[in-house]
């Protein structure tokens, strides 16, 4: 088409444009990595294409130039657009051939960019900033999320956002001892371990990992073969970047001047801070409320007046909690007292029950001060898998489902339940990938398993809460899972957000310390190993040997969780409830499946209909049967077992006369299959009239005492 156009464009008269596009690429790992910018989105701020492999994903990003200076936040939105047609495929319903909403893959991949790059934006910048990532290839090898983070960072670049340095981003697997760098979806399959990191020139910006039990030195092996990895590339954006030339982008910063926060700790004094420390979250949260509405009060006249733009209600209101912040963590930083009066490595009182609710298949309620999360389970039949099918994936099958709920009233404010936001849906992932590895496969325990963690209070590490009030729940309901699997948050605090100048780690953080802190770790695994790692930072980075330090402390903390939660429940029970389905498993032979189901589905729609079992075919012939109780479980056996009978010596069965002649008996075994009791087998003497003994429709009970090579089956009469 192109070479058409040009061969008639001079007898058309149309000009031809010709946009500039600078490419560079390298050979990364033995992969073509290619990143090209100035062709596609030209009205973006920044635009940039990356491909590795034949995954390609076009990164835009766009800034508000007059944003609402009344904002106290800044406005990061990052959109992973699916696009089905990059793999192929037209997706969307039976009904709207269309991408819909947001998939929970797309959404964890949003979070995970996210959190790349938020710690990186300048301080109080509250310039409105939109990150969208569309896929425009997926070759089913090379994973998008490493490539979109990497052309996230690219584009931020060349909106010329004042970031600190260019973003790089490397996942590690590990397969049989070996570190793999950027795995396939096929070796992810295989790994013990996922790992994602997010490296600026000298610091991690983001940790992601689901491991299989892993050590705490395979970990910290991986994340130092990942440093090494950035710092031979990172430089190569920059490089990139020299091929253009540098605009200038006024940022909108809303931060309170010297002369407010000043005029504020006058109200604010260290007398009424102090009465804070060892208050609980709600008369602490509410002691701050009261603070701030007189400190309001105190400058209404200031902020009332429009000419004035250093007493501005955002800049009073951030003035408060600046002043909060610097109160809070000088007193972890130089006394080491924390908000709840507890040591640095300490973690808050637990409570633990099982068995709460008496229907469902299994509960668990975990405690840790005031954050409480209730995890009920439910056991169904084998064929209620969730079947995921994205850009990526074709209905790829999941027996284990892990959902988080967060409702309101957990943090007392009332308004209503809403759909599960982002942050439910990511950290629902974050317990579900750190309990996988201890579920049972599907020969050992055939029931699909899904698990809700109700969040009924929360004052931070929720997630955590939530993986440990799962494992109770799941021990609860029979599921027989390999070990326990707790999970703990780690925080910091640093001296002038620099790690490198003092800082101190905290075990357990709570919602306050996550608040004024500057990281959240959250580290889960067993007691032989971690299954599942995630960090966020509000700091340019994090130094590896701090991470080192919170993930031996976490460690420390996870062990004695683990052995709290052994003294509840330390195994199993013995037995599934009695509200939880019955599942019985029988093999069958292909032609035994052939009869089960019968012609067009009618006999295995039948026993269905007649008993309200479920019943899933394996290719093996492995038949699982789920029942709501015993009764309809032998009931479906019963029908299976007469459906699915093939006639063999020796078997006795009771069927009906179908026909009577002088020699003998016509008896209906099932199937078409009819068997003759000679009447010398009928009976020990001798019969004159066989039709006075016997009459069609009268029910008789033989044994098979020969088949022929034609299936003529030769019956004798029990007596």
């Amino acid at each position: 088409m192109i070479l058409q156009f040009d061969r008639f464009k001079n007898i058309m008269n149309i000009k031809t444009l010709n946009p500039e596009e600078k490419s560079y690429d390298i050979l990364w790992d033995g992969k073509q990595l290619i990143f090209k910018s100035g062709k596609l989105a030209p009205q973006a701020d920044g635009s940039a294409t990356a491909s590795l492999g034949e995954t390609c994903v076009l990164a835009t990003v766009v800034v508000e130039k007059h944003p609402d200076e009344n904002k106290d936040f800044l406005p990061l939105t990052v959109d992973f657009r699916e696009s089905y047609y990059a793999s192929g495929k037209i997706g969307g319903g039976a009904y709207q051939k269309r991408e819909g909403k947001p998939s929970d893959q797309a959404i964890l991949i949003s979070r995970l960019i996210d959190r790349a790059f938020r710690p990186l934006f300048p301080k109080w910048m509250i310039n409105d900033t939109v990150i969208t990532i569309t896929p425009l290839s997926i070759d089913r090898e090379n994973p998008p999320a490493i490539p979109s983070i990497i052309w996230a960072s690219l584009s931020l670049m060349l909106a010329w956002l004042p970031l600190p340095s260019p973003v790089w981003a490397v996942r590690i697997g590990y397969i049989n001892g070996e570190y793999i760098i950027n795995p396939s979806y096929e070796q992810l399959q295989k790994s013990a371990l996922d790992l994602v990191v997010a490296w600026t020139k000298d610091t991690i910006s983001m940790i992601e990992a689901w491991a299989k039990e892993v050590s705490e030195e395979i970990l910290l092996k991986a994340l130092q073969l990942a440093q090494q990895e950035i710092k031979k590339l990172v430089n190569w954006q920059e490089e990139f970047l020299k091929n253009f030339s540098p605009q200038n982008l006024e940022i909108t910063v809303n931060y309170p001047s010297p002369d407010l926060l000043t005029a504020i700790k006058t109200i604010m004094d260290e007398a009424w801070l102090e009465q804070l420390i060892g208050k609980d979250k709600k008369n602490f949260w509410k002691m701050v409320d009261d603070m701030e509405q007189k400190v309001i009060e105190a400058f209404k006249d200031k902020i009332e007046d429009e000419q004035n733009q250093i007493f501005t209600l955002s800049k009073v209101k951030i003035g408060v909690f600046l002043t909060l912040k610097e109160f809070l963590r000088k007193k972890i930083l130089e006394k080491e007292i924390r908000p709840d009066l507890r040591k640095l490595d300490e973690i808050r009182p637990l409570y633990m029950e099982i068995w709460l609710v008496p229907r469902t298949h299994g509960s668990g309620l975990f405690q840790r001060w005031e954050t409480q999360v209730l995890s009920l389970t439910t056991l169904w039949a084998p064929g209620d898998v969730q079947l995921i099918d994205t850009m990526e994936s074709d209905d790829e099958e999941k027996r284990f489902m892990h959902h988080y709920n967060f409702a309101p009233f957990s943090t007392g404010e009332a308004r209503p339940t809403r759909a599960p936001s982002r942050r439910e849906i990511g950290h629902w992932r974050l317990a579900e990938k750190a309990l996988e590895p201890v579920i049972p496969s599907e020969e050992e325990f055939p029931y699909t398993i899904r698990v809700v963690s109700e969040v009924l209070s929360s004052n931070g590490s929720t997630s955590m809460a939530s993986v440990c009030a799962s494992s109770l729940s799941l021990m609860d309901a029979w599921v027989p899972i390999k070990k326990w699997v707790s999970g703990i948050a780690m925080g910091l605090i640093a001296k002038d957000g620099d790690p490198d100048l003092w800082y101190k780690i905290l075990s357990d953080i709570q919602g306050t310390e996550d608040f004024i802190g500057d990281m959240d770790f959250k580290v889960a695994g067993t007691k032989d190993g971690i299954t599942a790692l995630q960090m966020d930072i509000k700091l340019k980075g994090v130094p590896l040997e701090v991470l080192k330090q919170a993930i031996r402390q976490a460690n420390k903390w996870r062990n004695q969780i683990l052995e709290s939660m052994n003294q509840i429940i330390s195994k199993p029970r013995e037995e599934v409830s009695r509200f939880a389905p019955k599942i019985v498993d029988i093999k069958l032979l292909p032609t035994q499946v052939r009869d089960l189901i019968g012609p067009w589905g009618a006999t295995i729609t039948d026993i269905i209909k007649q008993t309200g079992v479920k019943i899933d075919i394996e290719d093996d012939g492995t038949v699982h049967i789920t029942a709501k109780n015993e009764q309809e479980l032998q009931r479906a056996l019963k029908l299976i077992q007469e459906a699915t009978w093939q006639p063999k010596e020796g078997d006795i069965i009771e069927w009906e006369i179908t026909r009577i002649e002088p020699y003998g008996l016509f008896v209906n075994l099932g199937k078409g299959k009819v068997g003759l009791c000679h009447i010398k087998n009928l009976w020990w003497g001798f019969i004159q009239d066989i039709n006075s003994h016997f009459k069609i429709g009268d029910k008789i009970k033989v044994q098979i005492i020969g088949i022929w090579d034609d299936w003529k089956i030769q019956l004798k009469r029990l007596i």
